[in-house]
């Protein structure tokens, strides 16, 4: 661009005359000389600079929303369909174990009454065992069922195919040993010809002393061992989701604030400069710039928020009514072998009596509920008496009360409280489901709003500079 001046016209140069012309001059005229102006006017170079910087800052405010976003759903799918299935299957086949056992033991007690009938009639079985004998069916099946979701899910826990791996496939090899220990045991116990009520033959209860104390020492430690690690990832999954979420949504915040200050002040330079009211363009652009700022790090916190809720009041209460409900059975367990093995009462006794000391703790904090406050006593109530009957030498009625499915009776309080808990397991459950739904709903639509919006940000941007720019073209 050139621009002409005007120069009074000299003869000489040099003090104390008049000054020369400058060397960036031509003359073109007789005293007139054209200068050449090879820089940018200061106008257009504010306004490419003040353009740069909002469009620099809106792409980095774009780039920071969606990267946000993009972590904040890979650590929910992460948390919502990986750590925590994960869990709930060990969870469950903890629970799965404990109650297969308590079976077992119940299947001890099968048989006919100690006396025979006063009138010579055939005996009746006291206890026929096909209860325990279907439920223990119904519980291997949940076994299996967790250990194979266990072993889809090794690759994706975090200890890959191997750790994780190996511990899934020790468990079934144990799990190999103890069905061996508890099929023999169940088939001494019910193949002898008019097997007395609570005193099953000495193999079986050898068989039944393997099996138990193969799943105590070796299989339920596994199982702990892999719940444990199972437990720690969703808590670090948790960790991960709210701390990402929140430090997304501070990003967001950052740049967004600073985009809109930059757009503010530079829609007050123009007005000021360049003696306009109000840039319509830009005035939308920073509407835009303040909705994905505002609307983005809500939603990005009430995520985090949902998540957090989702494993705290969800997946936690679960995993305490879980564990309640696999102290009950090895309670169970413990009282069936109590009434079948005199040798051991007194340290069966003691086993019992510390787990359902440990019970009232689980069920006392955030896992209880009325419906399961009230079982519990029940439960502990039918307890009482099954002792009452066995050490007044009532054997038949002790079987009875043992296995009965009457209220009052052991195997009835038993269920009643299980059921309890499982309500409660599910519920806590549906809670998780919940929160995981309200952050997934947090974050849908996220992929497309801040590219649509800011996208508009840069075309708003160039239309709203453009006239500026043509005034100096």
């Amino acid at each position: 661009m050139t621009f002409i001046s005007a120069v009074t016209p000299v003869t000489r140069c040099g003090f104390p005359f008049t000054r020369c012309p400058d060397p960036g001059q031509t003359a073109v005229a007789a005293g007139t000389y054209v200068r050449r102006v090879t820089s940018i006017p200061r106008p257009i170079l504010r306004l490419r600079l003040q353009s740069a910087a909002a469009l620099l800052l809106v792409a980095a405010l774009l780039v920071a929303a969606l990267s946000a976003f993009a972590s904040a759903r890979s650590d929910l799918h992460r948390l919502a369909e990986v750590s925590e299935p994960r869990a709930a299957a060990a969870a469950d086949l903890h629970q799965a174990l404990a109650d297969l056992d308590a079976q077992h033991a119940d299947a001890l007690v099968v048989g006919y009454p100690a006396a025979a009938p006063a009138d010579g009639s055939a005996p009746v079985l006291v206890d026929d065992g096909v209860l325990a004998a279907l439920t223990a069916q119904t519980d291997r099946r949940e076994v299996a069922r967790d250990l194979t979701l266990l072993a889809a899910s090794s690759d994706s826990a975090g200890g890959g195919s191997g750790a994780a791996g190996t511990e899934v496939q020790t468990i079934i090899d144990l799990l190999g040993t103890y069905d061996s220990f508890s099929g023999t045991e169940e088939f001494s116990a019910t193949s002898q010809d008019d097997p007395i009520v609570a005193r099953p033959p000495e193999l079986a209860l050898n068989y039944y002393g393997q099996a138990e104390g193969l799943l105590q020492q070796s299989l339920l430690p596994q199982v702990q061992s892999l719940l444990t690690a199972a437990d720690d990832q969703v808590a670090a999954d948790r960790s991960t989701a709210v701390t990402d979420g929140r430090r997304g949504a501070v990003l967001i915040a950052v740049l967004g604030v600073l985009a809109l200050v930059l757009l503010v002040w530079w829609q007050a330079d123009l007005t000021r400069r360049h003696r306009r009211v109000l840039n319509p363009a830009l005035l939308v652009a920073t509407a835009a710039v303040l909705a994905v700022t505002l609307a983005g790090g809500l939603a990005l916190v009430s995520a985090a928020d949902h998540a957090d809720d989702a494993v705290r009041q969800g997946y936690d209460p679960f995993s305490t009514a879980a564990q309640a409900q696999a102290v009950a059975a090895d309670a169970e367990a413990a009282q069936s072998r109590w009434l079948v093995d005199d040798a051991y009462r007194t340290s069966l006794r003691t086993t019992y009596d510390g787990l359902t000391a440990q019970l009232g703790k689980l069920t006392a904090g955030a896992a209880g509920s009325p419906g399961v406050t009230r079982t519990e006593r029940d439960y502990l109530a039918s307890d009482g008496r099954l002792r009452e009957l066995a050490g007044a030498g009532q054997l038949d009625q002790a079987s009875v009360q043992l296995t009965g499915v009457t209220r009052g009776q052991v195997a009835f309080g038993y269920y009643d409280l299980s059921l309890q808990l499982e309500q409660l397991s599910s519920s806590a459950t549906a809670r998780f489901d919940a929160g995981v739904a309200a952050a997934d709903g947090d974050l849908s639509g996220w992929t497309a709003i801040p590219a649509g919006l800011l996208g508009a940000v840069f075309v708003l941007v160039l239309v709203g500079v453009r006239p500026r720019l043509a005034e100096f073209a």
